[in-house]
């Protein structure tokens, strides 16, 4: 017989702190250039992905770390299948068991070990993560989700994500004596504008020399870090058949260009075992991702998992990750993926006969459409809650958009006012009264609704600021300069000055105006760490020093203010200082996926020193291969 259990459990992970700064940039995710966007076509189906991850701060508050933490799970078990979810990570699939035979089909860490690789920063390795939103693994990737069971034994888990404005929910279900899993996802534009809709499932699967990604398409528009999106043949693209992920020379993004009305993916060691997925029609783009073989490559892997390797296979709305489809005003869409264990006669055969092979393993056509419309039939069914309910950030927000009569109470999605944190209250006693409290000072929150909140309310400095922060999220970052130009004459506020200094037309003003910034509020080592930052990349390492003598000592000892730290003294020729740093040797917990710092500075510091010693392999996270152009 099916269960659902909603309780808790012990994980090994890095601690993760409070948030950071507002991120008033797009986070990290990458745009298409204009030959990318020739290549993929991109139509009036397709939107501009949003210019900034506001209204979300930064979760840039973690190190390298491992401590047992107790967290919010459910598990799914039908005597076939056990399936486990991290409800304080997004909802997060972290295991899929296969009981007859004990078998892990997933990528499954020793630990959730945090790294910069997601739209706020912190971000894990493992399991199967869903991200909604735009490029990037999404805001809600490390934050909690709310869970309740539906109807007989389906489990449902929801949060309001706060960069479309929408509703993130998904339901799962393991049937009794199913070999399959289940989810249903419903995206819903409540709004009356179209929205840009983004929506990738990336599954991690265990990944050894003989590991082969199999996928029904023979072109693919591929990425390599060092080169532009272009279309390849696939899997052999070059003379090397990159269908084996360890394989390939350097990381790299397949997207595989598939049809039919079941898309479907998988991955099986030499010996056929693995997993596949497949999906009703909406779910119509599939990806394979690899670290690859070479040494940054390999770095990497260690850094993530440290003993275990994993590949990528992914599915998504559009053909890519650098695509927005176009959610029209009041309009849903919906789509169900399966997810098994497979065994097929060996990964190694032909080609075309691995294909068929898996193809008869992972999809079973009636009974994914039967699940797709059982689950589409408990859309609007209402939630049982489980007294494990998520945080503020799970609830909270969404709560926050009921109260201030944005949006009516769903029962199927409910969000109790009773979880309103004191920025959200905040929020709302603006929104019915137009009070301004000095609670919001960090915060913003954006649309068309809180900027008509905001323009009504209480004439200041601080509405001023958060006036900006919601026309800079809206593209109006012209408009948005004005009011933080207004906010910061009346008031002398870092985070005016900060988001003058990130918007501002060249490094040097962006330098001066986040000394400013950092001169009003020198606790703050966010700001620190961005005001180094431009303090160096505008050759100013000695004003660089004169900060770094101001910070406290818990604020010196940061990992990233180290880094900038060796920077500035090879930038004065300070080699036996650079080289007493970088001896430790430096260890960069926020290291930047594509990231290159670590490459430059032992450039520079080789020069400085006028030797020719290669880049250490702890320092070696360079993504790209000769295969790649790189």
């Amino acid at each position: 017989m099916s269960n659902v259990a909603i309780t808790t459990a012990v994980l090994p992970m890095s601690r993760l702190g409070t948030d950071g700064e507002l991120i008033l940039d797009g986070g990290g995710g990458r745009r298409p250039t204009p030959a990318e966007e020739q290549v993929l076509g991109v139509g009036a189906a397709h939107l501009e992905r949003r210019p900034t991850v506001l209204p979300y701060r930064y979760q840039d508050a973690y190190g390298r770390d491992i401590q047992d933490t107790q967290q919010r799970v459910a598990v799914l078990d039908n005597g076939r299948l056990r399936a486990t979810f991290s409800l304080d990570q997004g909802g997060r699939l972290l295991s899929l068991v296969d009981l007859d035979t004990q078998r892990e089909v997933l990528h499954l860490p020793d630990a959730i070990q945090f790294a910069n690789l997601a739209l706020r920063n912190a971000w894990f390795a493992g399991g199967v993560e869903w991200n909604l939103g735009t490029t990037g693994h999404w805001g809600l990737t490390a934050e909690p989700v709310a869970a309740g069971i539906v109807g007989d034994g389906v489990l449902r888990m929801w949060s309001y994500e706060r960069l479309l404005g929408v509703t993130w929910r998904l339901d799962a279900w393991l049937p009794d004596g199913s070999d399959s899993l289940f989810t249903h996802v419903l995206i819903e534009n409540p709004t009356d504008a179209d929205l840009p809709v983004y929506w990738w499932s990336n599954i991690a699967v265990p990944q050894s020399e003989d590991t082969r990604v199999v996928v029904a398409a023979d072109r693919a528009l591929h990425f390599g870090y060092a080169s532009s999106l272009s279309e390849v043949r696939f899997p052999v693209r070059d003379g090397v058949d990159v269908s084996w992920p360890a394989r390939h020379a350097g990381s790299a993004d397949y997207f595989c260009i598939t049809s039919g009305e079941h898309p479907w993916i998988a991955a099986v060691d030499g010996d056929g075992l693995g997993l596949g997925q497949a999906s009703t029609s909406r779910l119509v783009g599939r990806k394979v991702f690899t670290w690859g073989g070479s040494p940054g490559g390999l770095t990497w892997q260690k850094w993530l998992s440290e003993r275990k390797s994993y590949a990528e296979i992914q599915a998504g709305l559009a053909r890519t990750q650098l695509e927005h489809l176009r959610l029209p005003a009041g309009e849903s869409w919906r789509f169900t993926e399966s997810y098994r264990p497979i065994r097929i006669d060996g990964g190694n055969r032909d080609w075309d006969e691995v294909v068929a092979a898996a193809a008869r393993a992972t999809v079973d056509e009636e009974t994914l459409d039967r699940a797709h419309a059982r689950l589409t039939a408990l859309e609007r069914t209402g939630v049982d809650e489980h007294p494990l309910r998520g945080g503020v950030e799970a609830l909270g927000w969404g709560a926050l958009e009921v109260a201030a009569g944005h949006r009516g109470f769903d029962p199927a999605t409910p969000f109790d006012p009773e979880v309103l944190g004191a920025e959200q209250q905040a929020w709302l006693d603006l929104a019915r009264t137009g009070a301004v409290s000095p609670a919001l000072q960090r915060g913003a929150a954006i649309g068309p609704q809180w900027q008509a909140h905001l323009a009504a309310a209480e004439p200041g400095w601080l509405r001023d600021l958060l006036l900006g922060h919601a026309m800079h999220a809206a593209g109006d970052t012209e408009r948005a300069r004005e009011h933080w130009r207004s906010s910061a004459d009346a008031h002398a506020s870092p985070d005016a000055w900060r988001a003058l200094a990130l918007t501002a037309p060249d490094g040097a003003s962006r330098a001066r105006d986040l000394v400013r910034a950092h001169e009003l509020d020198r606790s703050r080592t966010g700001l620190a760490i961005e005001t180094l930052t431009a303090l160096l990349e505008e050759s100013q390492a000695e004003e660089a020093f004169g900060l770094l003598d101001g910070l406290s000592d818990d604020a010196r000892a940061q990992p990233r203010v180290t880094f900038l730290e060796c920077l500035a003294l090879i930038r004065v020729g300070d080699a036996a200082g650079a080289a007493r740093l970088l001896e430790t040797p430096l260890v960069l917990p926020d290291l930047r996926e594509g990231d290159l710092g670590l490459d430059r500075l032992w450039d520079e510091f080789q020069r400085l020193v006028g030797t020719d010693e290669p880049l250490p392999a702890h320092y070696d996270f360079r993504m790209s291969s000769s295969l790649d152009g790189g």
